[in-house]
């Protein structure tokens, strides 16, 4: 790639595009509720989860180009334009050796996009993806887009990972693109064949009230997620219209990011799986002492001192701040930021939480598309983002305007 001339792009957060599944499991409905002692169960109870949704038969890849594909109709992008397609990758891949990454590729047809997997941070993966799509916009000769997606689905059969939070599955996706790109226009419309096993046809609403029936696993329910103002009280899903042709589909524009790692903990979180079928698969926590003290101080310390560093580097004072968002885990974890902080998370978490339980790394994007409608032009948003293994990430954006 070419060094961009003259001063470095500004880079652009597209609006995030959700793929929820329909079918939905209330929390104390869990079947692992029927073995879990007492102690265990109460813990469950009181993390503030009432549901999560489930993605029956379907990979992390069909979850993935669902919502890549409603990222790329709501946008008016052909895939055939994209510069770049970042898949965020799962934790149990289809198959070994496979790419998951080019398998999205061609099955939406960004046949000359640069494909990449991003992974191995957990949630913060999102965050990494943001960092390295950004780096490639900035290492262009001019405009560009670049198709950030990913596929959220439990790994394990039991979706209660002790002691912190309760997994739910989902799909997202949306652009990053520059300040002299912002990928507006009329919606797409497939005219060939998108790698699924059917075309991708928009009728105007990208997507949202025509059923898809691309991919591996036929789809046949409507579009349930998108870039919806959100309800307080609802779950977050249901129909929205997409931008008007010829409008912007950037959401925030990207001030900075600050982003760490520590491999202390790489393991504190695993399933061991090469001497165990899938069917009993277990999400175990290697010391949960590590975990909820050592960690958690830790976490504060590096949180802290990130957003310190970036608030100092974006000239933003702490309280000029329109919001703070981060993951999804717990109505205590939420308490002990807020806390341990000095700072009020957004609302539109502790709602998503309920309604859909931790999404890794699509929380914090479902929590800023959730907020749009409530922040104004130019107002800047906090994004936190952590993972036990262990990674922190910090990043300011600024709501554009619609």
């Amino acid at each position: 790639m070419s060094a961009y001339a003259g001063t470095p792009p500004e880079i652009r957060i597209g609006c995030v595009h959700l793929w929820h599944p329909e079918h939905t499991l209330a929390v104390t409905d869990l079947p692992e509720r029927a073995t879990l002692p007492e102690a265990r169960d109460r813990q469950l109870l009181a993390l503030g989860i009432d549901r999560v949704r489930v993605a029956d038969g379907l990979t992390e890849v069909d979850l993935a180009e669902r919502a890549a594909l409603a990222a790329l109709a709501g946008s008016g992008t052909d895939p055939a334009d994209l510069d770049g397609l970042l898949l965020v990758q799962g934790r149990a891949p289809e198959y070994l050796m496979a790419s998951e990454a080019t398998r999205l590729q061609h099955r939406i047809g960004a046949t000359r996009a640069l494909t990449l997997g991003v992974g191995d941070l957990g949630c913060v993966s999102s965050s990494a993806a943001i960092e390295i799509g950004a780096a490639l916009l900035r290492g262009r000769g001019g405009p560009g887009r670049i198709l950030v997606a990913m596929g959220v689905r439990a790994a394990a059969t039991a979706r209660y990972r002790p002691p912190m939070t309760v997994l739910g599955d989902c799909g997202a996706a949306f652009l990053l693109t520059t300040g002299d790109d912002d990928a507006g226009g009329a919606p797409y419309t497939s005219t060939g064949d998108t790698g699924g096993s059917a075309p991708y046809a928009s009728a105007g609403d990208t997507g949202r009230t025509a059923p898809y029936t691309g991919g591996s696993a036929p789809y046949t329910g409507p579009y349930t997620g998108g870039s919806a103002p959100y309800a307080p009280g609802g779950d977050g899903a249901g129909p929205a219209p997409g931008p008007a042709a010829g409008g912007r589909s950037a959401r925030y524009r990207l001030l900075g990011q600050e982003l760490r790692s520590d491999g202390r903990y790489a393991d504190l979180f695993r399933i061991r799986y090469r001497e165990l079928p899938p069917e009993r698969w277990a999400e175990e926590c290697a010391d949960e002492n590590a975990y909820s003290f050592q960690l958690a101080i830790e976490s504060r310390n590096r949180l802290r001192d990130l957003n310190a560093e970036l608030l100092r580097r974006c000239a933003t004072a702490q309280d000029e701040l329109a919001a703070v968002v981060m993951q999804n885990l717990s109505v205590g974890a939420f308490a002990f930021w807020q806390d341990a902080l000095g700072l009020k998370i957004a609302d539109v978490c502790r709602d998503n939480l309920a309604g859909h339980g931790h999404l890794g790394p699509a929380d914090v994007l479902m929590n800023l598309e959730r907020l749009a409608p409530s922040v104004p032009a130019g107002g800047k948003v906090l994004v936190m983002n952590s993972s036990p293994v262990a990674a922190w990430c910090t990043a300011l954006v600024e709501r554009l305007p619609d």
